[in-house]
């Protein structure tokens, strides 16, 4: 009987420890660092072997997702991504030295995603061409499946 007893309590243990926490309701952007990167930053030994490139524990969007080199923002949220609801989109809103048109940007997570905090989030292609430009201002939404504002961030440009 004794150990029926500590076979059920280690069940009950094990059990608490595997239960997946909750989605989140909301979300802190905590920093975001712009700056170009280039097509080697992404590279990785696997992709020698099969061509295919790994992101490993990276969540990347592209612009144009055939072309790695680009200008990226890097999103550090204040909690893991995956635990954000299925269906969470994020809308990147930049102004960039060769447009003055605003240029929008949305991207749905994926169901499956990394155990990271950071988001990479690239204009590549024919969207940044030039590797010497810098942004002008930006704003970052990240929403829940139902449109609820999860988080936003923006530079200090875009509030004059």
């Amino acid at each position: 009987m004794r150990l029926f007893f500590i076979a059920l309590l280690s069940l009950l243990c094990i059990a608490c420890t595997s239960t997946r926490k909750p989605a989140l309701s909301s979300v802190l952007i905590k920093e975001i660092k712009p700056r170009y990167m280039q097509q080697q930053a992404f590279v990785r030994i696997a992709e020698y072997l099969n061509g295919q490139e790994h992101t490993g524990n990276r969540m990347i969007f592209r612009s144009s997702p055939e072309v790695r080199s680009g200008y990226y923002f890097t999103l550090i949220l204040g909690e893991k991504i995956d635990r954000l609801p299925i269906g969470t989109s994020l809308t990147g809103e930049i102004f960039t030295p060769d447009s003055p048109e605003l240029k929008t940007f949305t991207f749905t997570l994926p169901a499956q995603r990394p155990e990271t905090q950071e988001i990479f989030f690239g204009l590549t292609g024919p969207d940044w061409p030039n590797p010497a430009s810098v942004a002008n201002a930006w704003k970052f939404t990240i929403k829940g499946p139902n449109g609820e504002v999860l988080a936003r961030s923006q530079s200090y440009l875009w509030a004059i």
